[in-house]
């Protein structure tokens, strides 16, 4: 493994352990804010949040109904072309909800596209999809 792709995953767990204990102002540290093309898309909404003002804000929205999110690795890639990495993960996840007895729990998969900034690797895109059980 070369020395970006061990940044990349550090990088990726870092943002993985923000959201296990939803912790805002953590995520945003890992992200590329002044990219003008950003996207993030998680599983819980229908379209991709494209500003950093609505990334944000969804993130800030997240303490108010969401108690814990935990994602156990099954898989993982990164390729690191230059300035840019892309990451595929595949693992289980399960999101604990206030005021409910029933998380949501089953397996997902992200992809991830980072770029090398002065700071550091950070995140320009995100998209999550759980996976389906077909009949």
């Amino acid at each position: 493994m070369t020395d970006d792709e061990t940044a990349v995953r550090a990088v990726y767990a870092a943002f993985g352990q923000a959201m296990q204990v939803v912790d805002p102002e953590a995520m945003k540290d890992l992200w590329d804010d002044g990219y003008e093309h950003l996207v993030f898309q998680p599983e819980e909404i229908e379209a991709a949040l494209t500003t950093w003002d609505a990334i944000v804000d969804h993130w800030r929205r997240l303490p108010g109904f969401v108690d814990r999110v935990e994602g156990r690795e099954h898989s993982s890639h990164v390729a690191v072309l230059g300035d840019v990495a892309l990451v595929y993960w595949r693992g289980h996840t399960t999101v604990e909800f206030k005021d409910s007895s029933e998380p949501i729990a089953g397996d997902s998969r992200l992809s991830a596209a980072l770029r090398r900034t002065d700071d550091g690797w950070r995140f320009i895109h995100w998209h999550e999809s759980r996976q389906l059980v077909a009949g």
